[in-house]
């Protein structure tokens, strides 16, 4: 299934308004990849994983991501980022719920949290169901670089769902994932080396498209300005 990434200024505008993120860059990247997940992930969803207990805080914060009060939800965002790594267990596993605000909100959390997110993040794309690898993969793509060493060992070694949408992920971040992807494949087995060279084949095709895209959407808009 193909993934179509675009902005959306409504959502946008709702992550720097509700002061969950206040940076306009950050929260095009977010709104991108939160579109993109609505746009391809299903509602149905395992919530399998580790079941380790929480604290009544966390959970409860956890359920009031499901609110329909944008002030309730803005306030649980903000306590589980708060918590940290406690909460991120948690957070991944609304991605089965199948409600899109909620998982939107704790793909959100999860990103403003950071890094620590990454290996559970890693652990959804090779155990969950479609909707939680979806959600898992293109919140990886917000960390851009610093995933891109965990989903290629996915590559390598995952489950193969987890292979699969580990390479289109590493493929949507694009020219960050160069430099991982010619290492790994100049070191790696043959194998390996050929998984390597397909994606840095299919990074440079992919920007090389979007420039040619680009260019024809400049050339039209010359046109016209000057007709």
């Amino acid at each position: 299934m193909k993934t179509k990434i675009r902005n959306d200024g409504r959502i946008i505008g709702r992550l720097l308004n509700n002061g969950t993120i206040r940076n306009a860059a950050k929260a095009t990247a977010i709104a991108a990849v939160i579109l993109a997940v609505i746009l391809t992930c299903g509602c149905t969803g395992n919530g399998g994983g580790n079941d380790k207990p929480v604290s009544p805080e966390i959970e409860q914060n956890i359920k009031d991501l499901y609110s329909a009060d944008d002030a309730v939800r803005k306030t649980a965002v903000n306590n589980l980022i708060l918590a940290g790594d406690e909460a991120i267990v948690p957070l991944t596993k609304v991605f089965s719920s199948g409600d899109k605000t909620a998982s939107m909100n704790a793909a959100v959390a999860l990103y403003t949290i950071g890094e620590s997110s990454i290996d559970p993040l890693i652990d959804v794309l090779n155990t969950g169901s479609q909707t939680e690898r979806e959600w898992a993969a293109n919140t990886l793509c917000l960390f851009e670089a610093r995933a891109v060493p965990s989903l290629i060992n996915v590559v390598k070694t995952g489950s193969k769902q987890g292979q699969e949408i580990a390479e289109i992920a590493i493929i949507k971040i694009g020219e960050p994932a160069l430099p991982f992807l010619e290492l790994e494949a100049n070191r790696g087995s043959p194998v390996t080396a050929d998984k390597m060279n397909s994606l840095i084949y299919s990074i440079r095709a992919t920007e090389g498209l979007q420039q040619r895209l680009s260019a024809e959407g400049n050339t039209t808009t010359s046109t016209a300005a000057a007709a």
